[in-house]
């Protein structure tokens, strides 16, 4: 039995002519050249935390690296808010007690197991967290801008996506 006279079982009748095969082919030549418009919605990406028993997160692109804080040590004569200094990557980084940033009521210093090291323009600082979650990206069309605080965005779930460059202002005050 030749490859020609072979089919597949169940396929019964003549084999297809020439021309018919050349025109199937044709016709997924063009359905293959033609721009498929695919929907991509764009993410971003955030590091869920806890502080102060709130949800609060900040993008992916602005974290320079996650510590134990038990690496934290303390500094004396520090402004109210920062709980000292820790090295990262070599680097010393001052540490801030969001919960002061913030205005929450918190526990003891040994309820922030994490920090969380920002890079604002090339200027780092952490700030102690209790928990850190997962990252998860977020659909940009799902964030909500905010004007004023230390917040850049409002996620869904109301978590609220922290701005570096307003945390590092200090007592400055936030445009």
């Amino acid at each position: 039995m030749s490859a020609r006279d072979r089919r597949p079982a169940g396929a019964g009748g003549p084999a297809p002519a020439a021309a018919d095969h050349e025109a199937v082919l044709r016709e997924r030549a063009r359905d293959l050249a033609q721009v498929r418009e695919t929907r991509t919605e764009e993410t971003v990406s955030v590091l869920p935390f806890e502080v102060g028993g709130e949800r609060y997160a900040a993008e992916v692109t602005a974290i320079h690296q996650v510590l134990d804080a038990a690496g934290v040590s303390p500094l004396l004569g520090a402004p109210s808010g920062v709980i000292g200094a820790i090295v990262s990557r070599t680097r010393p980084v001052p540490v801030l007690d969001l919960r002061h940033l913030l205005g929450l009521e918190g526990g003891g210093l040994s309820d922030l197991q994490r920090v969380v090291v920002l890079d604002d323009a090339g200027d780092l600082f952490g700030i102690a967290v209790e928990r850190v979650s997962p990252r998860m990206d977020v659909a940009r069309s799902a964030l909500r801008p905010t004007e004023a605080g230390l917040f850049k965005w409002m996620a869904p779930d109301r978590l609220a996506v922290l701005d570096p460059a307003r945390l590092g202002l200090g007592d400055r005050e936030v445009p």
